[in-house]
């Protein structure tokens, strides 16, 4: 059960109570399996009284540190000879990257109501240890420098080649925060001057020609904007924008969103199809199809068909076989892509989480691709970017399936949008943070001979 916090004061919490409450969010993640995000949603709505600007910012400031850090404080923590634990990761990076001194930790750990419990002899003598230290060492290897995962680095290293170091340190840094226009209702500019007139100010994304991103939040929350209760605007990444854009569902009648989830995408492909044709929006999770219709109506779609599919092979497919001009496959994935934004994911899978993943990846690519007539074109995509989840995907994928052949994502660009094209692959279509400014995507465009 949530504590109550101590009383506010003018400035909302104090110092003590944020960090007694980072420490108890940061608990709860090791022990929920709960996403970061929902976690820190529902203790906000929850303190929504309690809890100024200020105070979210510091906490999501302190969990974002202890996440950031992690396999640094690790390395620290065992030289310090401390036991690893939320505990100890939180004072080891107060430590190490606020270098706060040992009186402060223990006035703010004195034991009170709404406060960490005081500091023992032997946590005493491990933070005396760390005083004066730098989170980064020298003796460290560079894995640990650029917080990438044991399990992850092979696939990395192969990826981003001499990069890799360069990469990963674009993928620790704070993302910029992206939105995508609803051209239904209003074009870009217009949705760009509402915002600005409310104290959000905001610019055209680079690439994606649908994307404002957050310049200046100094006015209301966005969901207090007139530009959000119309339907004008959602949360999305440009490279999920550009995804959505590379299908080419403004020139097609029939378009199937496989793996919908929630719909981000699914919005992005109704508002290119103008509203009109056929789009089909295909998940195995309910939960998942029933947040989308939410979405889908405050945006004004009317021509999105919701369908819960009983499993990968759902007979809805056969039935539908060689009648769709565009499937976009937006796999689940091991999420490597996005670490800046959704640091947690980092650190909660491992080897065999991504083993089968490949497995599901395979059988949905198999089973959705039927759905493509000829002429048409799948697209697959994930915002991993190791190449088990990726390129070998296609690769195993085309040579058992002679009937699609590859098409070059630079070309497919040229065909659907203006500028340059920002993936560093010539056949696949390839983000990553320091190359694109986005977050990490892999797209792959067959057609079907």
């Amino acid at each position: 059960m949530m504590n109550e916090p101590e009383v506010k004061s003018a400035y909302g919490l104090g110092r003590a109570a944020r960090l007694n409450l980072a420490y108890e969010i940061l608990e709860e993640l090791g022990s929920s399996g709960r996403p970061l995000d929902g976690i820190m949603a529902s203790r906000f709505k929850h303190m929504a009284d309690a809890l100024e600007r200020r105070d979210r910012r510091d906490l999501e400031g302190r969990v974002r540190s202890v996440l950031l850090h992690y396999r640094r404080l690790l390395w620290w923590l065992k030289r310090s000879k401390q036991k690893p634990s939320v505990r100890a990761l939180l004072l080891a990076d107060m430590v190490l990257n606020e270098k706060t001194d040992l009186d402060q930790l223990q006035k703010l750990c004195n034991g009170a109501r709404n406060r960490m419990d005081m500091l023992t002899k032997e946590e005493i003598q491990a933070l005396k240890f760390l005083m004066k230290k730098d989170i980064n060492s020298p003796d460290m290897s560079e894995a640990i420098l650029v917080e990438c995962p044991d399990w992850a680095e092979k696939g990395l290293r192969e990826v981003f080649g001499l990069k890799f170091a360069e990469e990963m340190a674009a993928m620790n840094k704070k993302p910029p925060t992206d939105f995508r226009v609803n051209t239904l209702i209003k074009p870009r500019d217009e949705v760009m001057a509402s915002l600005a007139e409310q104290g959000v100010k905001t610019e055209p994304t680079p690439y994606s020609p649908i994307g404002l991103r957050l310049v200046d939040a100094g006015g209301p929350v966005l969901g207090e904007t007139t530009a959000f209760r119309e339907g004008c605007l959602e949360p999305q990444d440009e490279g999920s924008q550009l995804i959505s854009l590379l299908v080419g569902a403004n020139k097609c009648k029939h378009v199937v969103d496989f793996c919908a989830g929630a719909g981000g995408k699914t919005l992005a492909l109704a508002a290119e199809m103008k509203n009109g044709g056929q789009l089909v929006a295909c998940d195995v999770h309910g939960k998942r199809l029933q947040r989308a219709k939410v979405r889908l109506k405050r945006a004004g779609i009317v021509n999105t068909e919701r369908r819960q599919l009983d499993n990968t092979y759902d007979k809805w497919i056969k039935k539908n076989k060689g009648k769709f001009d565009r499937v976009l496959i937006d796999a689940p994935c091991s999420g490597t892509g996005t670490w800046r934004r959704n640091m947690d994911s980092k650190w909660s899978k491992d080897e065999t989480d991504v083993e089968e993943l490949v497995v599901v990846q395979q059988d949905i690519l198999k089973s959705a691709s039927r759905l493509a007539k000829k002429g048409g074109r799948v697209i697959y995509a994930t915002c991993s970017l190791l190449p088990e989840e990726n390129e070998e995907q296609i690769t195993k994928f085309l040579a058992e399936n002679d009937t699609f052949k590859l098409l070059k994502a630079k070309d497919v660009w040229q065909e659907l949008m203006e500028g340059d094209c920002p993936s560093s692959h010539e056949d696949y279509f390839r983000l990553s943070p320091l190359q694109s400014g986005c977050d990490g995507f892999f797209g792959a465009i067959l057609e079907k001979i």
